[in-house]
């Protein structure tokens, strides 16, 4: 079972990379250190924006929006992580910012999440965005809402793409790769 859902493209070879990965084993991954990685992700790539010709002003916006998608997608991951680790990797591919993270699943969750993840990148951001908050006001407690990815592409403009594969020594977890693309000449 390999399956891809919306965007996703593997990383080409080129372009500026940097990537970080936590693993669990001897001590748990805390949500601190996930704003931690954001804004250090964020951080680091506006500069490169910045030396690229934006003004300090686009930069700050660029270290805004690559801070929130990072931080969404490493706090998916550690929520949810069933393997020993969570890699988190930011490259430059063309005019686009690609922040990609790679954790294990358990096997279990995989069709909810193909059915999930169809229906997000099926329909218009800004109107499953907006039903997603109505739902969310009448059910507060849900606890797959999916307002971080919906938020990455109708305010952010960012598209995303997670693809599934069998983990070889674990037959009861799955890899799966969320990744999100981010046009910076619009930032």
């Amino acid at each position: 079972m390999n399956e891809r859902i919306g965007d996703f493209r593997e990383l080409s070879r080129g372009g500026a990379r940097v990537s970080l990965v936590f693993y669990s084993g001897g001590f748990p991954v805390r949500w601190s250190q996930c704003s931690a990685t954001a804004e250090y992700f964020a951080e680091y790539f506006a500069d490169v924006h910045a030396r690229a010709g934006a003004d300090e002003s686009a930069r700050n916006d660029f270290s805004g929006t690559l801070s929130y998608i990072v931080n969404e997608l490493v706090e998916n991951a550690v929520k949810f992580s069933r393997g020993d680790s969570v890699e988190v990797t930011v490259s430059i591919e063309g005019d686009e910012l690609v922040a990609l993270v790679t954790n294990q699943i358990l096997a279990v969750t995989v069709d909810g999440l193909v059915e999930k993840f169809s229906g997000l990148v099926a329909g218009d951001p800004q109107d499953l965005l907006i039903a997603r908050v109505e739902a969310n006001a009448v059910n507060p407690d849900s606890a797959v809402s999916g307002l971080g990815f919906l938020t990455m592409m109708a305010d952010y403009g960012a598209t995303l793409g997670w693809f599934f594969a069998p983990v070889e020594d674990n037959p009861r977890n799955v890899l799966l790769k969320t990744m999100a693309r981010l046009q910076m000449r619009n930032q």
